[in-house]
Order: C-alpha cells, then sequence, then structure tokens
C-alpha cells in the first residue's frame, strides 16, 4: 500500500508499476512461465463535483500518457465496455480498467495487481470488494520474481491511515494476518526490477 502526494502520482505510479510488472513477466515467460498482462484497476471518483477525477477525465489522461485508447476499459453501473472480452486471452489488449464501485461480485480478473484509488474517500465494504479484485494470483501459483507474487494499492488520501485500516480489515476479512500487507514507496522497488524493465 502506497500513499502518494496527489491523484497525479498515483496516475503516474500505476502506469510504472503496471509497465514494470508487464516487463518482468516477458522475462518469466521467456523463462518457460505462464503469460501474465497485468491489469490496473482505477477506482475512479462518481460525478458530484467538477474537480472529481471521474471515470471520463481519468481515460483522457490516460489518453494523454500515450496509452492506447483500446488498452482503457470502463466498467460502470451504466457502462460496461468488458461485455464479451476476455481478459486472460493472449490477444486481449485491456491494461487499464476504470470503475467506480462496479466490480463488487461475479467479476473475476486474476491479472487485475494494482488497485490504483482515486476516491476521496471509500467505505470499508468498497475497499474490500474492490481489493478481492486484485488478491487472486495468476494461475494460483507462485510466480518467478518476488514482485509478481504481490498485489499493490495505491491512493492520495488525505485520511490515509484510516484508508489503510479498511485496507487491513478487508484483508483479515480475506484470510490475511496484518503480516500481509506493508506500506511501500514505489520508488524503493527500483532496485529489485531487472535493468531490462526500461526496454
Amino acid at each position: 500500500v502506497s500513499n502518494q502526494p496527489n491523484k497525479n502520482r498515483v496516475i503516474e505510479n500505476a502506469f510504472k508499476m503496471r509497465r514494470d510488472l508487464e516487463n518482468l513477466a516477458i522475462q518469466q515467460e521467456k523463462n518457460g512461465g505462464k503469460y501474465i498482462r497485468p491489469i490496473v484497476l482505477f477506482q475512479a471518483q462518481p460525478k458530484t463535483a467538477d474537480d472529481n477525477t471521474t471515470f471520463e477525465k481519468l481515460r483522457e489522461t490516460l489518453i494523454g500518457l500515450q496509452i492506447p485508447a483500446e488498452q482503457i476499459k470502463i466498467k460502470t453501473a451504466q457502462t460496461n465496455e468488458l461485455k464479451g472480452i476476455d481478459l486472460l486471452s493472449r490477444d486481449c489488449p485491456v491494461r487499464y480498467i476504470i470503475t467506480v464501485n462496479a466490480l463488487k461480485e461475479g467479476w473475476d480478473c486474476p491479472v487485475a495487481y494494482i488497485l490504483a484509488s482515486l476516491a476521496d474517500k471509500s467505505s470499508a465494504v468498497d475497499v474490500e470488494q474492490l481489493l478481492g479484485r486484485i488478491l487472486r494470483m495468476p494461475h494460483v501459483q507462485q510466480q518467478g520474481h518476488e514482485l509478481l507474487n504481490m498485489s499493490y494499492v495505491f491512493t492520495a488520501s488525505n485520511r490515509f491511515a484510516e484508508t489503510l485500516q479498511s485496507i487491513v480489515k478487508g484483508l483479515n476479512r480475506a484470510g490475511f494476518s496484518n503480516k500481509d500487507h506493508r506500506v511501500f514507496d514505489p520508488e524503493s522497488y527500483n532496485e529489485i526490477i531487472e535493468p531490462e524493465k526500461s526496454q
């Protein structure tokens, strides 16, 4: 879990972390591992105020980062761009899914590694349900690289301690102990990721 100083940093770090994880997954597959395409779940804010990071604004921001539009899908109560898409297929281009709180039940994607929350506040239930979407590891097996065996949460909450407690409670209800989470600085992972990440 990493709390960032602002929402732009949440987006940037989720983008970089996903890219780094995909590079590690490519290396792992070259060494005989299974195909993995890490996905980011962005929790956007509901449309209540002009300054909110809504799903439309977030899609524009991601496209501004040179992310191809076909890699970005929206899944809300009103919009379901994931219908008929097999997220586990090698041919699927999706790497970013934007939701508000619509990924509650019956939705499964074991390659969703990163939850990037841009919501100012979320109920413990929302956090727990969204967190559940990123806790399943691909192929339900240990991966060859340490970073591919973890899930990541980025927030920019001014109530970080409260948000973290919601996350920890969600983990506890999912069967994890208090030792199964840590607060981290994304920059500290640079020495773990191989030099190939920038290629």
